[in-house]
């Protein structure tokens, strides 16, 4: 009897860490600035399970892994996703990767034939996701040919371009993509294609017709009503290089005013102030220089020092070379561009293994972070984060269900991670030299595989996945829960995104206190105040409710985009001042003691800051244990007494 005795007091003694379950996890992210824009979290020295390419843990429990990551003092970023990109290569997906990139979308461009596609590339092996749009140029040749000013008028080739396009998405193209600038002569065939993808709820992303001083508003107001339309999803690429261009002011005016006005449209930019494209294309047009603003002087053939002039202009035209126009852009319009909330990060470039490229396709996103960021401070850090991964994602979703997963750090996601320094991220990539790799990236983890660590790329891996439609990606997705609360005699409601998680019911508490009139306060580092006196952290399982000290089943959770507290850690939470009663369908909640709930839990008095401090008559998990120990105490002390009888 002494020695079970004995062994009670030490498990009732024990942290409930000590005594928990413990799993061990693939990779290990420890002390990390995990930063989660889809809450606006800044979680500091944080710990990230990942098992299984999947999220499991965010917590503050010292965890273990197979795989461990020292992250301190190094911001844990969902991966960034290059919505603006092209067909993957050996040596550009390799500068995404250095560039914290994990997945790579070619819906600048794309391709014809989605399903080979798809197949050529899987078969090859990617280090980054990869998918791709249906590209209308490409699939206008077989009907129309090859000029690039040529009209489609026959309703015949139109019904057959919407089908093949229909057929596209149908075998996983994400959306469909048109370069009018480009191919001036796409003009009929719009409208019925926005028809197809406003049916199909996809994404349609423009290359603008315009880019000039004179004409670059008129591109955007054509795409805006092309949306109002149809009502289909409209994305501008590249609105500073293509549209914006000395408009930029106005330009977002413009977009902004049609998002308010109900139309679903998007726009992106890369971070830098000229432009780059083939000398031979639709741009170079005779009326160029005043178009651009710019001489053949800035002009220079990238992946050289070689600047172009009169002299030489003609002779390289006939070379299909790619040339950056330096001074093309001015910068305070990028600026001015980066500092709205809705426009994204796009790096319309993936580098060639012939280096003739534009720098952004190495260092888009080092030059976001360390210059606009951290040099700059034109953005926070988690401003940046949510254009160049969670705006992306969301973008995406209608159209690919496996972005309703990745571009956040939430339990359940995909473990697509970047990891940097923020104090040494910076882009290294210039006109000359473009394929050198940004720096400060210090891990890249794609599908829970680590692809880039310290010492640079891991070799030998490819765990890059095809993004593709909903037609082809069947993606099982937890559905939420139908439950009710009600509040004494209060109209009873239906509780929303209520779900099962390792068979417990987690509920959105921000939603919940809302419909109970508590004050929910989340100050965005992890810490929550329910009421005057209950606080909980999301990752801890010790919870506070006034000075005593509670040991929940499970730890807070961020998840679907909230914050998640399992149904039986509520019933603890808020014993001795309500009873829950569960039933099959739902909740209702009846006051104990109306008045002390009330002192409780119900709204601070802002106005005289009346935080209510007294202590609460709660016995947690530790007041458990000193209460076990007084019986151990007393078992020692009779059980001794009995000897001496």
């Amino acid at each position: 009897m002494r020695k079970i005795l004995i062994i009670i007091l030490i498990l009732c003694l024990l942290p409930f860490e000590s005594i928990a379950e413990k799993e061990e996890y693939h990779i290990v992210i420890k002390n990390g600035n995990i930063f989660n824009p889809s809450t606006d979290h800044e979680l500091i020295g944080y710990n990230l399970g990942i098992k299984d390419g999947k999220i499991l843990r965010i917590t503050k429990e010292d965890i273990s892994g197979k795989e461990e990551i020292d992250a301190t003092g190094l911001v844990v970023s969902p991966g960034f996703i290059d919505l603006i990109s092209y067909d993957p290569n050996s040596v550009g997906i390799r500068l995404k990767v250095l560039d914290g990139v994990t997945s790579n979308l070619a819906m600048h461009g794309g391709t014809e034939d989605a399903e080979q596609w798809y197949r050529a590339w899987s078969k090859n092996g990617v280090l980054t996701n990869f998918g791709a749009s249906s590209f209308i140029t490409r699939q206008r040749w077989p009907i129309v040919g090859y000029g690039i000013d040529t009209e489609m008028t026959n309703k015949e080739d139109i019904e057959k371009l919407v089908d093949n396009v229909r057929k596209n998405i149908e075998a996983g193209a994400l959306g469909i993509s048109f370069s009018f600038e480009y191919v001036p002569g796409i003009k009929h065939e719009v409208v019925p294609l926005l028809n197809l993808a406003k049916e199909y709820n996809v994404p349609t992303f423009y290359h603008l017709r315009y880019s000039d001083v004179d004409k670059g508003l008129e591109g955007i107001e054509e795409v805006i009503e092309y949306g109002k339309k149809t009502g289909a999803i409209i994305h501008i690429m590249h609105i500073n290089s293509t549209g914006g261009t000395f408009h930029m002011e106005k330009a977002l005016e413009m977009v902004n005013k049609a998002r308010e006005e109900g139309l679903d449209i998007t726009a992106c930019v890369y971070p830098y102030d000229f432009w780059a494209t083939y000398i031979d294309s639709a741009r170079f047009r005779p009326g160029w220089q005043k178009r651009s603003r710019i001489t053949y002087e800035d002009l220079q053939i990238g992946g050289t020092d070689i600047r172009i002039t009169k002299d030489t202009f003609d002779k390289y035209r006939t070379q299909h070379l790619l040339v950056a126009a330096h001074g093309s852009m001015p910068e305070e319009e990028l600026i001015m561009a980066l500092k709205d909330p809705y426009i994204m990060i796009g790096s319309d470039t993936i580098i060639e293994p012939s280096g003739n490229n534009h720098p952004r396709g190495a260092g888009t996103y080092g030059r976001l972070f360390g210059k606009y960021v951290r040099e700059k401070k034109v953005l926070s850090t988690m401003d940046a984060i949510k254009k160049v991964s969670y705006l992306p994602a969301k973008r995406m979703e209608s159209v690919a269900p496996q972005m309703r997963y990745k571009g956040r750090i939430e339990i359940g996601s995909d473990a697509d991670i970047t990891i940097f320094d923020p104090e040494t991220i910076i882009d290294k990539s210039t006109v000359k030299d473009t394929n050198l790799p940004s720096i400060g990236v210090e891990y890249v983890i794609i599908n829970g595989v680590m692809v880039k660590n310290k010492n640079g790329i891991v070799e030998g891996v490819s765990p890059g996945k095809p993004i593709r439609s909903y037609f082809v990606d069947k993606i099982e997705e937890s559905e939420p829960i139908n439950l009710n609360i009600k509040l004494e005699d209060k109209e009873k409601k239906y509780l929303e995104s209520v779900y099962e998680i390792d068979g417990q019911v987690y509920l959105p508490i921000e939603k919940l206190f809302h419909y109970l009139n508590i004050v929910f306060k989340d100050n965005k580092r992890g810490s929550i105040n329910l009421g005057n006196i209950v606080n909980l952290e999301i990752g801890n399982r010790k919870a506070k409710i006034s000075d005593q000290e509670l040991i929940l089943d499970k730890e807070p959770i961020i998840y679907k985009e909230g914050i998640y507290l399992g149904a039986k850690d509520l019933e603890k939470i808020m014993a001795g001042n309500f009873d829950l009663v569960f039933h099959d369908k739902g909740i209702d909640f009846k006051y104990v003691d109306s008045e002390k709930a009330m002192e409780t839990f119900l709204p601070i008095d802002e106005e005289k800051n009346n935080v209510n401090t007294g202590k609460k008559t709660f016995i947690g998990a530790y007041g458990f244990s000193v209460i076990v120990l007084a019986i151990v105490l007393l078992s020692l002390k009779d059980e001794k007494g009995l000897g001496k009888n």
